[in-house]
């Protein structure tokens, strides 16, 4: 009796495939974060910090063309580093508070002169945030001005999940 011998080779995982299916995952990748920049946008958080512009929502910058959001924003990014020593003044601070909280003998006046620091730093940032806000707003135009009042008053207003049985805030 003979034998047949298949002539057609065993076939193994071939490193080109898992070459090209990774090149294609990361392909992919790249391909949806471009479609999702563009779906959402250019957003301001990518030009400012989130504490420096509690005041002015995200949204309001959103709406403008991006000429005009990049002079706006320009007045956050001229205070950039005037920000950014105040958040690591702050953060100094916690490590003076944290050091008064461990001091052995613990000494209550250290912590009470160190929370005092605190609060005066966290003070002159929000202060320079105020500031800030102050020399945005005398840039706006008039129609600006009335849709930032706009979205201040929206963004102030309570979710509807917040109130009693649900309701949105204008629903009788």
């Amino acid at each position: 009796m003979s034998e047949t011998v298949s002539s057609t080779p065993k076939r193994g995982t071939s490193w080109l495939k898992i070459a090209l299916i990774a090149s294609l995952a990361v392909n992919l990748l790249f391909v949806g974060g471009g479609v999702a920049r563009w779906y959402m946008g250019f957003g301001p958080e990518r030009m400012s910090r989130g504490l420096q512009m509690q005041l002015i929502p995200r949204r309001f910058f959103m709406e403008m063309d991006r000429d005009r959001r990049t002079e706006l924003l320009s007045v956050f990014r001229s205070r950039d580093k005037q920000f950014r020593d105040g958040r690591a003044a702050i953060r100094a601070q916690v490590g003076a508070i944290a050091d008064a909280l461990d001091a052995e003998p613990y000494d209550p006046a250290r912590l009470m002169a160190a929370l005092k620091d605190y609060t005066a730093k966290s003070e002159a940032l929000y202060s320079a945030g105020g500031d800030t806000a102050l020399e945005l707003i005398a840039k706006l135009t008039p129609a600006e001005r009335k849709t930032l009042a706009a979205q201040l008053r929206q963004r102030g207003r309570p979710a509807p999940d917040d109130k009693p049985g649900g309701k949105p805030p204008d629903a009788p």
